[in-house]
C-alpha cells in the first residue's frame, strides 16, 4: 500500500520530537501541521488521515468534541495522547475518533500499523454499498462476534462481542497473518488443508456461507468451537471489496453433542464401544484387511455362569465384574485391537495384523487366563471363566454381521464343552450358522404367515387325579424343517427382539382358547400356564398384553399363570420389578420355573411375587435313584407348604416318580406319563372325557 498524507490539527503539544518521529514512518508521504484550529473550516483535499490532540480543548471554539469530530467525518481521525492522559484518548474514540495513540508507549511499527489500519478501514467503508454500510453499523451492538476483512485479508474491524468470545484485548488488532490462523482447525480437530476453506478467506472471496463449525485456538486458552457465517462486502458498483464473518460460541453445545454421540456409540457401564459402534469399526477393519491381504479375526467372549454372580451377590456386583472384564480386555490387547461390549455378559474383540492364523488362538488363550483370575468385588472374591469363539476373515465370512455370528456359534460350542476354553469356528459349524440365518429370516414372517401353533400339555392335581390346567407350549410349523420345538427357535426370537410380538401372540391365542374351553365344557376353574422370557419380563409390553387379553376374554385373572424362568425375584432390576408389580395388580398368578437348578435362589420364594414354582425335570428324571435329588424335592415342597406356595413337577414319566411326588405332598404334576403336549382338538377330547368322569391316568393315556 502507498503512503498516506496526514494532516495534524493540534496545539503542538507533541511537537517537535513526536512529529519528527511521525514524519519518519513508512506510511507518511506528507505531514502537514495546522496549529490554529479555528483558522479555517476547509481541509486540504489530498489528506488521507487527520491527527488531533486528545486534550481538554481539541475542538474549534464553541464546539463539543463530538461536534468537532462530526465536522471531520469525511476523513479518518486518530487522537494523540500520552499514557498519563490515556482516558482522553478513549473519550475521543467514544466521541467518534477511529483510534488513539499513546505517544510515549508505542513503537514505530505499532504506530504505522494503527495509521495504516485506520486508513484502510475508512476507504473500505466509503466504498461500501448502502446496504453493507447498514450491516456494519449494527455489528458493534450485537451479541454475535463479527470480523471485517478487506479484499487483501487485512483485518479492519473486530466488534466487542468478538473480542470477548476470542479473549482479545481491547483495541489491539491482530497481526497480518491472523487471517490464516483464525479458525484454521475444523470441528474434527484437523487443520484445513486448503486456505480457500478458511472462514475469513471465504468471506473476502465473496462466498456466502452459514454454520461452518471450526475451532479457535490461541495460546494459554482452551479451544473454542465457533459457528461461523460469512459473506462478501460490495461497493456501490457491486465490486467485491472485502468480507464479514459473524460467529457465536457453540463450545457447550458441541461438547454436549459430542457427549451424546459418545453415549450413542459407547456402552455406559464399561465405556467400551457398543454393538453398533463395534460393527461400524469392524466393517472398516474388514475393508483394510481386504486391501492389505492381512488376516483379521473376531473373538466372541461370554462369561460362564455370570448369572449366578447376579443372583448371589446382586446386580451391582455383577456390573462391577463387567467393568473389570472391560478393563482387563483393554490392558491385555494390543494398540489397534478393538474390544466392545455386545450386551449382557458378552464381549467382542477385533484383531488385526496378527501374523499367522494360530496367533488368534494365542491371543484368545491369553484372554482366557487374565479373565479367569480372581475378581475383587465389594470385599468378596468372585471367580469367573470365559468361553471364547474365534472367527477368521474371510474363511468364516466377509461381512461384519456374519463374522460376529460365526464367532458367537463357536463360543456356544466352547460353552457346551464345559467353558473356560476357546473354539475356532469350523466348516461343520457353518451349516448351523446358515440354518440359524434361515430360521431368523423365517421367524420375521412366521406370525403373518400363521406358522406358529400352540400345543397344550395337561397338568393334574395329584390328590384327586383331576385335570386342572394346561401349559401352553409354542411350536413353529416351518415350511422346510417341519414342526420345530421351542429350543430350536426361541433363542433366535430372544436375540432378534421378536420375542415380544411372538410372546403377545402366545398370550392372546392361549387366553382365547382357554375362554372357549371354559365356556364349552363349563369348567370355569380350568387354568392356563404361559412361559415368559426374561426379555418380556423387562418390558412394560407384557403387562399391556395381559391386560388386553383379560379385557378381550373376560377371564378370571387367577386362571392365568405366567411361568418366569429367570433367577432371583428379590434382586431383579427396577424395570422387571415394575413389571411384576403390574402383573400382580392385574391379579394373574406368577410361577417360578425350573426351580431347583443352580440359577434359581430359594430366596425367590419369599419375595412376595411368587404363587407357585415348578420343580425342574432334571430333579425328577433320576429321583428314583438319586438320594440328593430326593432330599432337595422334599425340602422344597416342605418349604413351599410353610409359605403357602403351590408346587408342580414337570417331566413325570414313570409311576415310581409319580408315587414319590405324592408321598411328598406335591400339588401338581405334568409329563409324558400323564400326557404329551397335544393340539387343540385332542385337548377338547380329553376335556370332554374329564367332565364325563374319566381321569387321564385311569384311561391309560400315553
Amino acid at each position: 500500500m502507498t503512503g498516506h498524507a496526514i494532516l495534524y490539527l493540534g496545539r503542538g503539544e507533541y511537537a517537535p520530537e513526536y512529529l519528527k518521529e511521525l514524519e519518519s514512518l513508512p506510511c507518511c508521504t506528507m505531514l502537514m501541521r495546522w496549529q490554529r484550529l479555528e483558522a479555517s473550516d476547509d481541509l486540504p483535499p489530498a489528506v488521507d488521515l487527520i491527527m488531533i490532540e486528545a486534550g481538554p480543548s481539541p475542538a474549534r471554539a464553541g464546539h463539543t468534541l463530538t461536534e468537532f469530530l462530526r465536522s471531520l467525518a469525511d476523513r479518518p481521525v486518530v487522537a494523540l495522547t500520552d499514557k498519563a492522559r490515556e482516558h482522553q484518548g478513549i473519550e475521543a474514540v467514544r466521541a467518534g475518533a477511529d483510534a488513539y495513540i499513546c505517544v510515549d508507549d508505542v513503537s514505530v511499527e505499532e504506530q504505522n500499523a494503527v495509521l495504516d489500519h485506520v486508513v484502510r478501514r475508512f476507504r473500505l467503508t466509503r466504498r461500501l454499498s448502502e446496504t453493507d454500510v447498514t450491516v456494519l453499523s449494527i455489528l458493534d451492538n450485537i451479541n454475535d462476534g463479527a470480523i471485517v476483512v478487506d479484499r487483501t485479508g487485512h483485518i479492519l474491524d473486530i466488534n466487542p462481542a468478538a473480542r470477548t468470545i476470542l479473549g482479545l484485548k481491547a483495541r489491539r488488532m491482530p497481526d497480518p497473518s491472523w487471517e490464516q490462523t483464525f479458525c484454521c482447525i475444523d470441528e474434527q480437530g484437523e487443520s484445513y488443508r486448503n486456505a480457500s476453506d478458511l472462514p475469513l478467506v471465504r468471506a473476502r472471496n465473496g462466498q456466502k456461507f452459514a454454520d461452518q463449525v471450526a475451532i479457535y485456538r490461541a495460546p494459554e486458552q482452551p479451544d473454542t468451537f465457533l459457528s461461523l457465517n460469512g459473506q462478501g462486502l460490495y461497493d456501490g458498483d457491486g465490486e467485491l471489496v472485502g468480507g464479514v464473518v459473524t460467529f457465536r460460541d457453540v463450545t457447550d453445545v458441541k461438547r454436549l453433542t459430542n457427549e451424546l454421540a459418545h453415549r450413542a456409540q459407547y456402552d455406559e457401564l464399561t465405556e467400551l464401544p457398543n454393538r453398533g459402534a463395534f460393527l461400524d469399526q469392524l466393517r472398516k477393519a474388514i475393508g483394510r484387511s481386504e486391501r492389505r491381504s492381512m488376516p483379521l479375526a473376531v473373538l466372541f467372549i461370554d462369561i460362564d455362569r455370570f448369572k449366578s454372580v447376579n443372583d448371589t451377590l446382586g446386580h451391582d456386583a455383577g456390573d462391577e465384574v463387567l467393568r473389570q472384564v472391560a478393563r482387563r480386555l483393554g490392558r491385555n490387547l494390543r494398540i489397534g485391537d478393538l474390544p466392545g461390549r455386545w450386551g449382557g455378559d458378552e464381549f467382542v474383540v477385533c484383531l488385526e495384523d496378527f501374523g499367522e492364523m494360530n496367533n488368534a488362538g494365542a491371543a484368545a488363550q491369553k484372554l482366557l487366563l487374565v479373565l479367569s483370575e480372581r475378581y475383587e468385588v465389594g470385599g468378596s472374591e468372585v471367580y469367573a471363566t470365559p468361553s471364547i469363539g474365534i472367527a477368521l476373515c474371510p474363511d468364516s465370512g466377509n461381512n461384519a454381521e456374519r463374522l460376529v455370528k460365526a464367532a458367537e456359534i463357536a463360543m456356544r460350542e466352547a460353552g457346551k464343552r464345559g467353558g473356560g476354553r476357546f473354539q475356532y469356528y469350523s466348516h461343520a459349524l457353518n451349516s448351523k450358522l446358515e440354518q440359524r440365518e434361515e430360521l431368523e429370516v423365517g421367524l420375521r414372517h412366521a406370525l403373518v404367515r400363521n406358522e406358529f401353533v400352540l400345543h397344550y400339555q395337561p397338568r393334574i392335581d395329584l390328590a384327586t387325579g383331576r385335570l386342572i390346567g394346561l401349559e401352553a407350549l409354542l411350536r413353529w410349523q416351518h415350511p422346510r424343517f417341519g414342526l420345530l420345538p421351542p429350543a430350536r427357535f426361541v433363542p433366535i426370537l430372544e436375540s432378534s427382539g421378536l420375542i415380544h410380538s411372538a410372546g403377545e401372540w402366545v398370550i392372546d391365542t392361549a387366553c382365547r382358547q382357554l375362554a372357549s374351553w371354559q365356556r364349552q365344557f363349563e369348567m370355569p376353574d380350568l387354568s392356563i400356564s404361559i412361559n415368559v422370557s426374561p426379555r418380556q419380563l423387562a418390558h412394560r409390553r407384557l403387562v399391556d398384553a395381559i391386560a388386553r387379553a383379560l379385557d378381550d376374554t373376560a377371564l378370571d385373572p387367577g386362571c392365568i399363570e405366567l411361568e418366569i424362568g429367570d433367577g432371583n425375584a428379590r434382586r431383579r432390576r427396577s424395570g422387571e420389578i415394575e413389571t411384576l408389580k403390574g402383573l400382580r395388580k392385574l391379579g394373574v398368578r406368577l410361577s417360578l420355573d425350573h426351580f431347583g437348578t443352580g440359577d434359581v435362589s430359594f430366596e425367590s420364594l419369599d419375595s412376595g411375587f411368587i404363587d407357585s414354582f415348578v420343580l425342574d425335570q432334571s430333579l425328577i428324571a433320576d429321583v428314583e435313584s438319586n438320594d440328593s435329588h430326593q432330599r432337595i424335592v422334599r425340602a422344597a415342597i416342605a418349604m413351599a407348604q410353610g409359605l403357602d406356595i403351590e408346587v408342580a413337577a414337570e417331566g413325570v414319566e414313570t409311576l415310581t416318580q409319580l408315587e414319590f411326588l405324592k408321598s411328598c405332598n406335591c400339588d401338581l404334576a405334568q409329563g409324558y406319563l400323564i400326557s404329551q403336549p397335544m393340539q387343540t382338538d385332542k385337548v377338547s377330547a380329553i376335556l370332554r372325557s374329564e367332565i364325563a368322569g374319566t381321569r387321564l391316568l385311569t384311561r391309560g393315556m400315553p
